[in-house]
């Protein structure tokens, strides 16, 4: 895996970039690694249902404990709405972008005093819910809320996937760019 031990504390927001068969893979290796440096992962997942990523991350030996997820994808997927849980909050949809506001701040006052990591997976699938303008206004709001609150976060999104001028924009939100 591309980040090396002190990448998280070195950089406080990394966009990961990976071609898009490699990011359940890149996803995995990167969260095994946080996990690995004592974080707790707050994961914002429109990509793969958190059922599956529990299930892959149990493959990869990722404590359970420490990952959190805010899942956007399986209430929409299912057109049914499941009950939130110890270690998953279940947003409406992909494109609610205020609720998964909201769900953060949940989160991050459950993690208050821990050493966390904010994961975003990923911003190429948000952009089939909603537009790239307001995706860039989202990514702003939450890198200077990771910012404001001193704690870290990981964005994946998938090389080439993103559009020159939205790019560009957010390269300015972010302290390293990873291509793995």
């Amino acid at each position: 895996m591309v980040i090396n031990p002190g990448d998280l504390t070195s950089e406080q927001i990394i966009l990961v970039q990976s071609e898009a068969h490699l990011l359940k893979k890149v996803n995995t290796d990167v969260v095994q690694r946080i996990t690995a440096d004592g974080f707790h992962v707050i994961m914002i997942t429109s990509n793969q249902p958190s059922m599956i990523l529990s299930k892959m991350y149990a493959r990869a030996d990722i404590n359970p404990e420490k990952v959190y997820f805010i899942d956007t994808i399986t209430n929409y997927a299912l057109g049914k709405d499941e009950q939130d849980t110890k270690d998953t909050l279940f947003i409406s949809n992909p494109g609610d972008l205020t609720e998964i506001g909201i769900a953060l701040t949940k989160a991050l006052n459950k993690f208050e005093n821990e050493d966390v990591c904010i994961v975003l997976d990923s911003i190429s699938t948000m952009l089939i819910y909603v537009s790239s303008a307001k995706i860039s206004k989202f990514l702003h709001y939450l890198t200077n809320k990771i910012r404001l609150s001193d704690i870290h976060g990981v964005l994946f999104a998938a090389k080439n996937g993103l559009d020159p001028g939205f790019m560009i924009q957010l390269t300015t939100f972010v302290d390293e760019i990873i291509e793995e």
